[in-house]
């Protein structure tokens, strides 16, 4: 508890002062202060302040580490996984750990860079808060005959809300599918509490195609990769979802270009979709931007990335993460956080702090962003 002293003397303070400095404070630290009296408990509540250190916390983003192992190794079952979370920052030594186990035999995590992180397994899907340590299991999901998890996270900056949408066969032919989707929307406070969020069937809408990779958000629409191999002209290479008017859709590739090893994947940078490939020319990511959606399959190529000062493996593994102030941010094969600069062509590494085999490295957003009840 505070002394009075303390209580006193935060009195004395110009109120726009205190704000200032309280939004510069990581969320776990403001979760303690909270308890620092009646008044600091009413200003870090305020939706005013949480959206104030979100827009803070947002320029300056954090690097997550995720490694996922057995529960116990002398368990041949393997029932049960251990989720080891790292928080760094990026420009200090400060970091933070904790671990959360779940009843699952495999689990994925899905890409992000915002407050939140979700995670599918077999069995259901998972949230996390990493800032404040908040881990929670999402209401039921669909069952999916084939075994298989396919899905797509957004967040909608115009609503404020985390849309997860997931693809479910719903067919018991072993050699034709039926692929149905429902979607989840999470806002805060919306877990645990009676208005907790539930999945939506959309009804009589059914995927047209396999898909393969996670779907990517843009413009309230989700869009993934054709499981096929595209070597034709006239395929069709994505798949899409709009969330308004609840429909699939197909868009076409890049002209001239061919996908015979199905390792093209998707990502969003600028708020634009992009098609990120890295096997038509060596040693080069070419990443190109579809700009305007309402004209699908018209295609720029945005970026060429020379890679020849990596390694093969590295250049068949890099992921593009983010772009920021004129650097796109990309994921060395969970070995390195690396900032290509767009206009002089140049890599700078971001972190020499990670170390390990982790499974996953993402960045994430520093947020009070609660998901219990108040």
């Amino acid at each position: 508890m505070a002394t009075t002293a303390t209580v006193a003397a935060s009195a004395a303070l110009p109120h726009d002062l205190i704000i200032n400095i309280l939004t510069r404070l990581p969320a776990k630290a403001l979760c303690k202060f909270r308890c620092v009296s009646k008044q600091w408990l009413n200003l870090i509540s305020d939706p005013y302040f949480v959206s104030l250190h979100h827009t803070r916390s947002r320029s300056n983003p954090n690097l997550l580490l995720v490694r996922s192992s057995p529960h116990d190794a002398t368990d041949a079952s393997n029932e049960n996984l251990t989720l080891h979370i790292t928080c760094s920052q990026m420009n200090s030594y400060s970091d933070r750990e904790f671990a959360v186990t779940i009843k699952e035999s495999t689990v994925h995590m899905l890409p992000s860079r915002w407050d939140l992180v979700f995670f599918a397994g077999e069995n259901a899907f998972y949230v996390c808060n990493p800032s404040i340590q908040e881990f929670f299991k999402l209401p039921h999901c669909s069952t999916c005959t084939s075994g298989e998890v396919n899905a797509g996270l957004g967040f909608n900056s115009a609503t404020k809300e985390y849309v997860l949408v997931h693809l479910f066969d719903r067919s018991m032919d072993t050699y034709e599918y039926d692929i149905g989707i429902e979607v989840l929307r999470l806002s805060e406070c919306r877990l645990g509490g009676s208005d907790s969020g539930s999945w939506k069937v959309v009804e009589g809408k059914n995927c047209p195609c396999q898909i393969r990779g996670w779907g990517v958000f843009v413009g309230n629409s989700f869009y993934w990769m054709i499981w096929d191999e595209f070597e034709q002209p006239g395929e069709e290479a994505i798949v899409c979802f709009d969330l308004d008017r609840e429909e699939f859709g197909v868009v076409a590739a890049p002209k001239g270009c061919f996908d015979t090893e199905e390792v093209w994947f998707l990502v969003e940078l600028r708020g634009f979709l992009c098609l990120v490939d890295s096997t038509t020319r060596p040693f080069t990511i070419d990443i190109w931007m579809m700009k305007d959606c309402e004209k699908v399959g018209e295609w720029v190529r945005e970026y060429s990335i020379d890679l020849s000062g990596f390694s093969i493996k590295i250049v068949k593994s890099i992921v593009p993460l983010d772009y920021r102030d004129g650097e796109i941010l990309m994921d060395s094969n969970r070995e390195s956080l690396e900032a290509y600069n767009v206009e002089n062509k140049s890599f700078r590494r971001m972190s020499n702090r990670i170390e390990g085999n982790w499974t996953w490295l993402r960045l994430y957003t520093d947020s009070l962003f609660s998901l219990g009840s108040t």
